[in-house]
């Protein structure tokens, strides 16, 4: 069974109502699909400055059914390396060195973000 790490984007088009991310979580939820986040997901999805209680609760409620993935030394000198060879945000180095140290494949809608990246196995969400 693969494994997956779920870039930030499947969780905010989950909130936001989208089909395709529910039906994904929901096998994530019912053990039919292997998967995780990294913490700096976790992050992301709690920092935005308009995000009001509800929200907030929303993300949390989500957050419990997903293991995460902290971020240890080794992950953050490979998304340093991996932000400066390609020039990506924090945020998505430290996504993909999440992936690549867990050994997963990363789920996202931006595959743009991460296709430079040779050694990272990155996959769209399909219908």
């Amino acid at each position: 069974m693969a494994k997956y790490l779920i870039d930030t984007n499947i969780l905010i088009d989950h909130l936001r109502g989208d089909p395709q991310a529910a039906r994904f979580l929901r096998d994530v939820e019912t053990g039919r699909v292997r998967a995780m986040i990294s913490v700096a997901t976790e992050c992301e999805l709690l920092a935005s400055p308009v995000l009001t209680t509800r929200d907030e609760r929303r993300i949390t409620t989500l957050l419990e059914l997903l293991p995460r993935v902290a971020v240890t030394s080794h992950i953050a000198q490979l998304a340093a390396k991996l932000r400066r060879r390609y020039q990506i945000t924090i945020a998505d180095a430290l996504i993909a060195a999440t992936a690549l140290q867990s050994h997963a494949t990363l789920l996202t809608r931006n595959l743009k973000d991460f296709q430079p990246i040779r050694e990272l196995d990155v996959q769209a969400l399909s219908p």
